[in-house]
């Protein structure tokens, strides 16, 4: 199969910008028609012939784009014709309701008032037929029935289960994970990257890029890696103004694929389960309540100057306002900033710290970031969530973080960290989840920990 030119699917996916403009001007047009039946208003008739012009010229364009999007191959075919079509089919019959008003065309049938029209009633219905199969391509073909009311609803629903462990793995935890955060863009209908979660066949029979799924082995599935990406880098999952995956969700994938090897019938019973997994299922399937505080009372700090702001963006920051006007932010520093080293880190580190009691979470992955740097981002005395992941972080660094006050969740998954810095979470009093995947600390040595009552939950790659 040839390959798409990469200009050509970036001219395509202006076709949901265009497509909106024949639209307005076709509807225009009927509107113009209709109410210019009326002798008072006949002089609105004028004006149909260039709104049918432009709506013409305009659903030409939409088409041409269209042609250029459907050619990345994420979309399934026969929804995809039918759009398509019903397209080319009303472009065309614009095309003949103009020239036959400009007198370019002459059809005696049609040269009446009845007969323009109802050339624009079925100009309007077939709009409404290809936009209908436009937005079933987009948001699937429940889009416009499934909350429509007094009709009933077909639900998939689960058996009641008496304990975790009577949970089939997949259908439990896995599949509403990925129906929320995944299924929008990769089902039957809408496959981006000819990918569909839709049914098993469809997840091990992967997309353009290969298996998304392998059987045993999360860290080599393309899910995990999207997942686990920068969120500013292009390939993150899910895409930019979805909502990402929590640690938990992506724990219960990891272990979906790595402990039942990806099986679609086994259960937590019949597979290895950590205590923190069990935990984690427990509280996904409603069996046991979050550890957390029930209400989140933010910090009253001053406001952020818009130029400060602006000078650290400069440097490769982002920020987001938690809540609006509540002047406390996620930050995060994406790791294609940080091409002059861990010198060059130090000095944003620094410039970062003037904000230091408005940062609440902070992201600083795959950053070659270090114990000293860990000194700097203890000051930030309000930082609740703390995602140092893939780092040079040792158990020294955590030590320097013993007495943070605030501390609430920490992530450090590939790390040098070894059972050493159990002590140091322990100290840790406000701590209450660590994920700790991929590094030194073992099973039996947490095991001895967690028999404090104030040691934080720490999640390590056994599940």
């Amino acid at each position: 199969m040839t390959e798409v030119p990469d200009f050509v699917l970036f001219l395509g996916r202006f076709h949901p910008l265009v497509v909106h403009l024949p639209i307005g001007f076709l509807f225009f047009a009927f509107l113009l028609e209709w109410f210019g039946k009326h002798p008072d208003r006949k002089a609105l008739k004028s004006a149909v012939p260039f709104a049918l012009f432009l709506g013409f010229i305009t659903a030409l364009i939409a088409c041409v784009l269209g042609y250029m999007l459907s050619l990345s191959g994420d979309y399934e075919v026969s929804m995809l014709d039918s759009h398509f079509y019903f397209g080319v089919v009303t472009t065309v019959i614009v095309l003949l309701a103009w020239l036959i008003r400009v007198d370019k065309l002459k059809l005696t049938v049609l040269n009446t008032a009845k007969s323009n029209i109802s050339l624009l009633t079925l100009i309007v219905v077939l709009l409404s037929i290809t936009g209908h199969y436009g937005g079933n391509l987009t948001h699937g073909s429940d889009y416009l029935t499934k909350y429509l009311p007094f009709t009933q609803k077909e639900q998939k629903t689960l058996p009641k289960i008496a304990k975790v462990e009577d949970a089939v793995i997949f259908d439990y935890l896995a599949q509403p994970i990925i129906e929320e955060k995944c299924i929008s863009c990769h089902n039957s209908n809408k496959k981006k990257g000819g990918l569909s979660f839709q049914d098993s066949l469809s997840i091990f029979k992967g997309g353009k890029n290969g298996k998304v799924v392998v059987a045993g082995n999360a860290m080599e599935s393309e899910m995990i890696k999207r997942v686990l990406l920068d969120p500013k880098h292009d390939d993150f999952m899910p895409p930019e103004g979805k909502t990402p995956l929590t640690e938990d969700e992506i724990f219960i994938l990891k272990y979906w694929i790595d402990n039942a090897h990806a099986n679609f019938s086994s259960k937590v019973s019949a597979v290895k389960t950590s205590d923190s997994m069990k935990h984690i299922a427990s509280v996904f399937l409603g069996f046991e309540k979050m550890g957390h505080n029930k209400e989140v009372t933010l910090p009253k700090v001053s406001p952020v100057e818009t130029h400060v702001l602006e000078e650290l963006m400069a440097e490769g920051f982002n920020f987001r306002e938690l809540v609006f006007n509540s002047n406390v932010y996620e930050v995060v520093l994406p790791n294609y900033n940080m091409d002059k080293g861990t010198k060059d880190l130090t000095l944003k580190l620094q410039k970062l710290a003037n904000l230091k009691s408005n940062i609440l979470w902070l992201y600083i992955e795959d950053n070659q970031l270090t114990d000293a740097h860990l000194e700097i981002i203890n000051t930030f005395n309000n930082l609740e969530k703390l995602v140092v992941n893939r780092n040079q972080i040792t158990d020294k660094g955590l030590k320097l973080l013993e007495n943070h006050s605030n501390l609430l969740s920490l992530n450090i998954y590939n790390n040098n960290i070894t059972d050493n810095c159990l002590e140091s979470l322990m100290h840790m009093h406000k701590l209450q989840k660590v994920y700790a995947w991929q590094t030194a600390i073992t099973e039996e040595s947490l095991n001895k920990y967690q028999q404090e009552a104030n040691f934080p939950e720490v999640i390590l790659a056994s599940y």
